[in-house]
């Protein structure tokens, strides 16, 4: 054994000593090594070139139509006035945040409502003073209530007057923020000046290019005929307290008759008629103003529109 050790000992020794030797017996080996990763890459170059393609950008020019818009009439206010937090319009604010926001937002404003589990980014939590993304002063909430928060599940509750919004938005604020941030009077003249708070606004019909180009191809069609009649009778006719109330329920007038118009089957009962309007709001035209309707309220609606479709 010690002699066999001393044979290789001394082989190595021998090639040590002697590397020009070793790159002799090695290099064949490795010209075929390389001889062959060279061929690989050679027959693999068409596929390797295929996987460095940029990927197909999405075309950005793509033109949207017009959303439906029914014309309206958003009222002025006194912005001086409606500043304050009185109790008549934090009371009108809860009852609005209990039926529309606390789904999401919970009871106790924590963001933790029942559907907030489903939602990412989380639902505000109104008793933290971190992670605002608009503010908490009244004109920030305003406008947040105005044009939502894209890319949340924080939606555009512009189907609220301003009344309404700015009650809500003193609702949230004395119940639940801590120490709420302060508007300047620019903050509020500005706010005023964006929204023509103080001047009311007029909001014209506004439907769809391609709406449109049906309406004018269809135009002797005899649902298109009533519901336009319709349209008219309810513009401005605020007098008749069951159009004050389709006005108050709806967010987009002609879409909640064109769903009443696609199926009569409410006009059996009252009860009926309800269930089809709330079984599917905020996607038939109407808006979540529905359950606070009271029992006459449901009455002279549903005496109203059963006359009129």
């Amino acid at each position: 054994m010690l002699k066999l050790n001393n044979i290789i000992k001394n082989k190595i020794d021998k090639l040590i000593s002697e590397p020009g030797k070793v790159f002799g017996l090695v290099y064949p080996y490795m010209f075929i090594l390389v001889t062959i990763l060279g061929f690989l890459y050679v027959i693999n170059l068409n596929y390797i070139s295929r996987q460095n393609v940029d990927p197909p950008l999405p075309d950005t020019t793509a033109q949207s139509d017009l959303p439906v818009m029914q014309s309206k009439t958003i009222p002025p206010i006194d912005i001086t006035k409606i500043r304050e937090p009185a109790p008549d319009l934090i009371a009108k604010g809860k009852n609005i945040f209990t039926t529309v926001c606390s789904s999401c937002h919970g009871t106790e404003g924590k963001g933790d409502g029942p559907t907030a589990a489903s939602l990412n980014p989380k639902p505000r939590n109104f008793t933290s003073k971190e992670g605002w993304k608009n503010g908490s002063k009244l004109s920030q909430i305003y406008k947040t209530l105005q044009d939502g928060i894209p890319g949340s599940g924080m939606a555009s509750y512009e189907y609220l007057t301003p009344e309404e919004k700015f009650g809500l938005a003193h609702y949230i604020r004395t119940t639940f923020v801590p120490n709420p941030s302060q508007d300047s009077p620019d903050d509020l003249t500005v706010l005023d000046q964006l929204y023509n708070l103080s001047k009311g606004k007029e909001i014209p019909t506004q439907i769809p290019v391609a709406a449109a180009a049906k309406f004018v191809i269809s135009e002797n069609d005899s649902t298109v005929q009533v519901i336009t009649g319709i349209m008219s009778t309810l513009s401005g006719n605020y007098s008749n307290p069951a159009v004050a109330i389709f006005d108050k329920i709806t967010q987009n007038k002609f879409q909640a008759l064109v769903s009443l118009e696609r199926s009569l089957d409410w006009k059996e009962n009252e009860q009926l008629f309800i269930n089809t309007i709330v079984d599917n709001v905020n996607q038939n035209g109407f808006n979540r103003q529905v359950f606070n309707l009271t029992d006459n309220d449901w009455d002279l609606i549903y005496v109203y529109l059963k006359n009129v479709l």
